[in-house]
């Protein structure tokens, strides 16, 4: 059965604002390519790598991380203009008519880095790896497969065997990278897992085990990490491809700005405040490249702590917020999100009514809580090193001070919002959260942030849980029907909405800056799918 639900890049390049502007600054540094031929290309990114091992990875960072040392199954179809899940080591498939039984041929071509070959196995073990940890997303999978359903037919081809219809599941396959189970086993250690001992774990820790375009030649936690072009990669090298990458983990927006200005850094990540970009167009020497994105900017409301359990609350913090001011100048003209899907990704409910500043009506809000009357206080962390995100936390605070409501602000690094939002107790009242799609389809943010299979995780900080949502939610992942398939999820989309568990900010453009020596750079939406490294050119 064919699934064409997803979101093609050709929606966005046709909105795309391509900027490259020259100035006479003379802060820029270099701009030819002789600076680049005398170092590794330099990559800043702006949190720290948590983990290299492709069953444990969330966010984009480590995404990056194991993007360029793993070959997932499926990779959107970039040079093709779309996103949608294509050939890559998996050749083609083929679906029952129940939805159930995906049948998946691979290529046999492909080699590890060690080495070893490439087949079914190693498929199998992957998958079974991921949901026998249940870590990282794992969770795509959840209820919807059995490990023991995964099966080798052959060398060169795998069965799927769902315990339903799973609209997205192609999809989700962007997020299944292969490891090298030979080199695993030979070196797991005694651990939970049965046969399979610590299932690699220790020794991931430290090095990869994938297919990927590049080795992790070097890992200085916290500071950087290295790769290396691995000369067997199976797509092979052409020239001007990129060799070597230093990833440097810099938090620091004002060194961000120096080194690239400098010409000590090639890319800088797309978390920098609008003004810096702005910056940067007049440099000599850097390109500043904008697309309308597919993420989502938001601040989940924690339904399950008081006073934020109760929707009236909700809606007033909702109401308070000033919206206007967070996308026009904050975020420098951001399209205001509606609801909980990006509006660009097919599936979008257009027929959604988004929450617009309204004091009185916040305040009238608030008198219907069962909290009414009460001094009132909440928590909202946010990302210290973000400046927008810190110049939200401020217009929070300040827009809730006017209907009587006291915000704690709590800035820190991302580890400390993982970590925070892994269980209900701990999660703030409020969490500043930037979404970009996991998988390429409209469940992505729907079904992986709310529904309850999803608590856990810093995506669904909200700890929604609607059983209205929920059926339809799960009617939805099940139906063989596209059109059904589209009508349940708008219909969740209008229940979340109207739940209020989120104060929907916006879909912001996408930035990103880099010398001007630097090609092929390409907007992709899914997460850390953009700095697939392969797929850069230097002049």
């Amino acid at each position: 059965m064919k699934r064409k639900l997803l979101l093609t890049i050709t929606m966005i390049v046709s909105l795309l604002v391509m900027v490259a502007c020259s100035g006479e600054s003379s802060t820029a540094g270099t701009s030819s390519s002789t600076a680049k031929k005398d170092r590794p290309f330099v990559y800043v990114a702006q949190q720290v790598v948590g983990t290299v091992d492709p069953a444990k990875h969330t966010d984009e960072t480590e995404l990056i991380a194991i993007l360029n040392t793993y070959d997932p199954l499926v990779y959107p179809k970039i040079e093709e203009g779309v996103m949608d899940p294509g050939p890559h080591i998996a050749t083609d498939w083929t679906t029952s008519e129940d939805g159930k039984v995906y049948t998946i041929n691979i290529r046999d071509d492909v080699k590890f880095q060690s080495g070893n070959a490439l087949t079914a196995n190693d498929v199998v073990y992957s998958i079974q790896r991921m949901m026998e940890i249940n870590q990282g997303f794992s969770w795509l999978w959840t209820g919807i497969l059995e490990a023991e359903n995964v099966v080798a037919l052959n060398d060169t081809q795998i069965q799927f065997t769902l315990n339903s219809a799973y609209a997205p599941f192609i999809s989700t396959l962007t997020q299944l990278f292969i490891v090298d189970s030979k080199l695993l086993q030979e070196n797991q250690k005694t651990g939970e897992y049965g046969d399979n001992g610590d299932y690699g774990l220790a020794y991931l820790e430290n090095t990869t085990a994938g297919s990927g375009p590049y080795t992790l030649k070097e890992w200085d936690r916290g500071a950087q990490l290295t790769f290396a072009k691995s000369d067997s990669y199976w797509k092979g090298w052409s020239e001007n491809q990129l060799e070597e990458i230093q990833m440097k983990i810099i938090t620091e927006q004002a060194t961000v700005k120096t080194m690239l200005n400098s010409g000590d850094a090639d890319m800088v990540h797309q978390w920098l405040t609008v003004d810096t970009y702005e910056e940067f167009k007049k440099a000599s020497g850097i390109v500043v490249q904008e697309d309308p994105s597919v993420q989502l900017q938001h601040l989940p409301i924690n339904t399950q702590k008081a006073p934020t359990d109760d929707i009236n609350v909700r809606k007033a913090i909702l109401y308070a917020f000033d919206y206007e001011t967070a996308n026009n100048q904050i975020l420098n003209k951001a399209t205001q999100a509606v609801g909980p899907v990006p509006i660009l990704v097919p599936g979008h409910n257009d027929d959604l009514v988004s929450y617009q500043r309204d004091v009185e009506k916040a305040k009238e809000y608030l008198a219907k809580s069962k909290y009414a009357g009460q001094d009132l206080e909440i928590e909202f962390m946010y990302l210290a090193d973000t400046p927008s995100q810190r110049q939200l936390a401020q217009l929070l605070q300040s827009n809730l001070a006017e209907i009587g409501i006291t915000v704690k602000l709590n800035g820190g690094p991302w580890t400390a919002v993982t970590e925070a939002t892994a269980n209900v107790e701990t999660t703030p009242h409020l969490v500043a959260i930037s979404d970009t799609l996991k998988y390429p389809h409209v469940d992505s943010h729907t079904y992986g942030i709310y529904h309850p299979s999803a608590h856990g995780s810093y995506r669904s900080s909200s700890w929604y849980d609607d059983k209205a949502t929920t059926e339809v939610l799960e009617a939805a992942r099940k139906s063989t029907s596209e059109e059904e398939q589209m009508s349940l999820y708008k219909q969740a989309q209008e229940l979340i909405n109207e739940n209020a568990p989120s104060i929907y900010i916006a879909n912001p453009n996408h930035r990103i800056a880099f010398r001007d020596y630097v090609e092929n750079y390409k907007y992709v939406g899914i997460l850390g799918y953009d700095l697939g490294f392969y797929y850069l050119r230097v002049k």
